[in-house]
């Protein structure tokens, strides 16, 4: 549905001479991909509205999105697996978090075995992105800077004593970017190069 939507416009565009033919495959890609982006984020988002937890989904999708965009990990056979996936784990973690809150050890010690996973891995080469060892390295960088400056945000949002909950939801992203690594590891979902670390 999304590809006919996206060829619809893009044809639209073609006809209408906004793009030049041999840029049509790259215009319908990108148009493509947001639109999937954007259709996951509202349904999330409506998610938290519908279970009334529209600001921690927010932060659960602030952390979850710009980490997972670096790390990479796991990833479905198509965009319908994908978003299924996607809102049954959203599901699961609006009615989870506000259970775990009652046992934040427990959390934290997740949080801490997830950073330490984390910034083991730095990024999964995915198939589809085959980065070369320059982008790889850089990659995984960039995701060991973010998880700092998250890790940071969280120790900040903890000392001064925000919402539990909100602590809970931006852990629990951390903590799903973690799995997602390991289970694309376990799968083989990776590109492996000949590269030291």
């Amino acid at each position: 549905m999304v590809e006919r939507i996206a060829n619809a416009i893009v044809d639209q565009m073609e006809e209408k001479r906004i793009l030049q033919s041999e840029m049509k495959e790259h215009y319908l890609y990108a148009l493509i991909t947001t639109i999937e982006k954007w259709l996951t984020i509202i349904s999330i988002l409506c998610i938290g509205v519908v279970f009334k937890q529209i600001i921690p989904m927010m932060l659960f999708l602030a952390f979850f999105l710009s980490l997972r965009k670096r790390t990479g990990g796991y990833h479905a056979n198509s965009f319908l697996q994908c978003y299924l996936g996607t809102l049954i784990i959203s599901i699961g973690v609006v009615h989870v978090c506000p259970i775990l809150v009652n046992y934040m050890y427990a959390v934290y010690v997740l949080l801490v075995c997830s950073i330490v996973v984390i910034a083991l891995i730095g990024t999964i080469n995915h198939p589809n992105l085959a980065m070369d060892c320059i982008e790889l390295q850089e990659s995984k960088k960039a995701a060991r800077y973010l998880l700092g400056l998250e890790c940071m945000i969280l120790a900040a949002a903890i000392s001064i004593e925000i919402c539990e909950l909100f602590i809970c939801y931006m852990s629990v992203a951390i903590v799903l970017c973690a799995f997602l690594l390991c289970l694309a590891k376990i799968l083989k979902q990776e590109v492996c190069l000949n590269e030291k670390e």
